[in-house]
């Protein structure tokens, strides 16, 4: 299939449709067929990324690895559909649980957070050992998005505690991106994002639970009173176990939005005006490097919505083409640079 362009259904012509589309249509988890590799990370924890296993890959062939979004791990049905295309087309591919997340719930007991590039880079820096010569491609959905660019950013000024080679990442892509978390959380305050507030709450909670029953760090976390908010959340858990002197100061080191203009990596970065949880006019203060990012904002997606219609009239999670598509055009790109 082709680049298809973005056309909603005509009965989902709304963020929120859309948004609330993707609990309700869950979709096809193919099944799970990967290995899992331990990464190090630089305060002595580890997480975990998953290697999709099938017929044999050149060691030196692309790499592709897919970072999950908030409340979400390796078995997310939109990371396992887009594993299972680019393996069938002869991609190597890594979904990551970020930090605590998933199958390294074991392995660490700081909370992996929007600011995470440090993480990411660990993650890079085990994909270059393991498969020198290989170019590599990140993707980052929601929250990871804005992981993956701050770690650009940072890398190419060299703010990172460990220098990374960006020479070694042909490119990237960040979809949903909440690159300005004060203003994201201020958002999901609203009384018309509420239902979403609950939903991200309730998933929050379970993790709360399974970290409290693993690690008495979050035990010792207070229980009450009651969080109705994500800002609430992150006061009382994000934050503080994650090494912040409060919730504004984890929303100002963590946002992206002031290092997308030193990103030198090609990247693609693509919103949606009517998405209700990340809003597009976050972008409006940003500054973007014109050399190395492209903008793509669509109409009627959602947040990680993008039900849309084929050219024959039939529905498909148009989010997860265009990735697909964008990464083989961009493999295709590097194949033909390294000839």
């Amino acid at each position: 299939m082709s680049m298809l362009p973005y056309r909603p259904h005509p009965l989902l012509k709304s963020g929120h449709l859309q948004t609330l589309m993707v609990g309700f249509m869950c979709g096809q988890r193919p099944a799970h067929n990967a290995v899992p590799i331990e990464i190090p990370l630089a305060d002595g924890e580890k997480l975990i990324v998953h290697e999709e296993m099938g017929s044999p890959i050149q060691n030196a062939s692309d790499l592709v690895i897919l970072i999950h979004g908030l409340g979400g791990d390796h078995r997310s049905p939109y990371l396992q559909r887009i594993a299972l295309r680019l393996r069938q087309a002869g991609v190597r591919v890594w979904r990551v649980d970020l930090r605590g997340c998933g199958d390294g719930l074991r392995l660490a007991w700081r909370p992996a957070h929007a600011g995470s590039s440090e993480d990411l880079a660990a993650v890079v820096h085990a994909a270059t050992s393991r498969y020198p010569g290989s170019p590599i491609h990140v993707v980052g959905f929601s929250l990871s998005g804005n992981i993956l660019l701050k770690m650009l950013g940072e890398a190419a000024t060299g703010a990172l505690h460990s220098p990374l080679n960006l020479s070694a990442i042909a490119s990237t892509i960040a979809i949903a991106p909440p690159i300005n978390l004060s203003d994201c959380a201020d958002n999901m305050d609203r009384f018309t994002r509420s239902l979403y507030t609950r939903y991200y709450l309730r998933v929050l909670a379970e993790q709360v639970q399974l970290r409290s029953a693993q690690w008495p760090q979050w035990r010792q976390v207070p229980s009450g009173p009651p969080i109705k908010t994500i800002r609430q959340f992150d006061a009382r858990y994000t934050a503080p176990l994650a090494g912040f002197e409060s919730t504004d100061h984890y929303y100002s080191q963590a946002s992206s939005a002031r290092w997308l203009q030193h990103v030198t990596t090609p990247t693609t970065l693509m919103v949606d005006r009517h998405d209700p949880i990340v809003t597009v006019k976050s972008l409006d203060a940003a500054h973007l490097n014109p050399n190395s990012t492209e903008l793509i904002v669509t109409s009627h997606g959602g947040h990680m919505g993008y039900f849309g219609l084929d050219e024959s009239g039939r529905l498909i999670r148009w989010m997860e083409h265009f990735v697909v598509q964008q990464l083989k055009s961009k493999i295709g790109q590097a194949d033909a640079r390294t000839r």
